[in-house]
């Protein structure tokens, strides 16, 4: 606000920390993008923080998308902090 525009660095969210939640909605007023729960390392401004997290939501939706694309049924996976004997336990929900 105040006329600023962000600069492409401002949507870096190298910086992030904690995952959150952007919720997409329309109502009656509109299309309507909530982001939460997201946490960075570097602060900045209100609009900063909701840019960095919408940022992280595009780039997730559009790997999901593509794999999508590719392969049928396709979709992105990810794994962090797991080692094999719990990535299985994970995967079969024990």
């Amino acid at each position: 606000m105040h006329g600023m525009i962000l600069k492409p660095a401002d949507l870096d969210y190298s910086d992030l920390e904690k995952f959150g939640r952007v919720t997409i909605e329309y109502t009656s007023r509109g299309v309507e993008i909530t982001v939460d729960g997201f946490e960075f390392s570097e602060t900045g401004t209100c609009r900063q923080h909701g840019a960095k997290a919408m940022a992280w939501a595009r780039d997730v939706l559009a790997c999901e998308i593509e794999a999508n694309r590719l392969i049928p049924g396709g979709h992105m996976v990810s794994c962090s902090g797991l080692d094999q004997e719990m990535l299985e336990n994970e995967s079969t929900g024990k």
